[in-house]
């Protein structure tokens, strides 16, 4: 009876030492021993994909944003900076050298009122109908002159930032211009479109007429 459980035990010895001798070939051969096999990265440790692109430059390669970066403004805005200045449409009314307004003047008229009166003291024919609504009138005169030769002209009108600049040239003979010895009184009017305006001012500049 003794001899039979022996050779019963026997058996079942050598089939648990096969399985874990099974065991440890098939470990050994996924990777060398000098190499051991890791589940899971060391702590601290960074993985190879997570370092960072290095950076390159090319001469076309800039985007919109950067450019806007590098100017120093924002690359989402895409409407013009305040402060620019922007130049009025102008109509002439009528440019003379002979009128009854005898010194110099620089106005602004916004009222049919003011209009009838300055175009009374013109004194240069019919008054012309304008809209106030939607237009000033701007008038320069360069009071009395010697002779004729004489010229004043509004050249430009430019707002920006609530203010309406009024740009005068007047304009004189040169020695060698042939002239009218009459006295002259040149006056020069405008229409431009109405502007909602803080503050008025006039730029000057004179000119010679060089007559050849």
């Amino acid at each position: 009876m003794i001899t039979r459980r022996l050779a019963l035990l026997i058996p079942a010895a050598g089939l648990m030492a096969c399985g874990a001798g099974r065991t440890i070939r098939v470990t050994e051969g996924e990777a060398p021993a000098s190499e051991p096999v890791a589940l899971a990265p060391a702590p601290g440790a960074e993985p190879r994909e997570a370092s960072a692109p290095q950076a390159t430059s090319s001469g076309d390669s800039t985007s919109p944003a950067d450019t806007a970066s590098a100017a120093g403004a924002p690359a989402d805005q895409g409407y013009a900076p305040y402060g620019t200045s922007r130049t009025l449409d102008l109509r002439r009314i009528g440019q003379w050298t002979r009128t009854g307004i005898g010194e110099s003047r620089r106005l602004v008229i916004r009222d049919v009122n003011a209009w009838a009166q300055f175009w009374s003291e013109l004194g240069v024919g019919d008054r012309p109908s304008v809209d106030f609504n939607h237009d000033v009138v701007v008038a320069v005169a360069s009071g009395q002159r010697p002779t004729g030769g004489y010229e004043i002209a509004v050249d430009r009108v430019t707002q920006a930032n609530g203010e309406l600049t009024v740009e005068v040239v007047e304009r004189t003979p040169g020695p060698n211009c042939m002239t009218t010895a009459s006295l002259t009184q040149p006056v020069d009017v405008v229409v431009v479109p109405a502007a909602d305006t803080k503050s008025l001012s006039f730029l000057e500049r004179k000119e010679i007429r060089d007559c050849r």
